[in-house]
């Protein structure tokens, strides 16, 4: 596999659960990735509109306060280029129909597999960078 050096990228993960953050963490650590954990999507959308810094966010879908699909589609408003990659144990019912209306750029599938996460990451790099 590709070695990645991403020491200056920051990657938002947005998770209820503090689990699901350390092993998407532990996942990326080989990466030098900047991580960070914010709890649900109310979160996420705050620190993107006070001007944080971030190069991607790994975004639940079911969380409190506000869900990730309502949290994608508002970060994309305001971001359209800052990579949204959905991170979600839901394959059943609607879920892919609202999937679908997160204007996110990709989705992932748990439990995650490390390779596959680093590659739709740099993947969403490499898409953002030539934008």
């Amino acid at each position: 596999m590709t070695q990645f050096d991403w020491e200056c990228k920051t990657i938002l993960v947005v998770d209820d659960k503090n689990v699901n953050y350390i092993l998407l963490k532990t996942q990326l650590r080989k990466t030098k990735a900047n991580v960070i954990w914010l709890e649900n999507g109310a979160e996420a959308l705050d620190f993107v509109k006070n001007g944080n810094h971030v190069d991607l966010i790994l975004m639940d879908i079911r969380m409190p306060v506000m869900n990730g699909i309502e949290a994608s589609r508002r970060i994309k408003d305001l971001k359209p280029g800052l990579p949204v990659v959905i991170q979600t144990a839901s394959v059943m019912g609607n879920a892919y129909e609202e999937i679908n209306t997160s204007n996110c750029d990709d989705t992932i599938f748990k439990p995650i597999d490390s390779n596959k996460l680093i590659e739709i990451i740099a993947n969403q790099f490499e898409k953002y960078a030539t934008k």
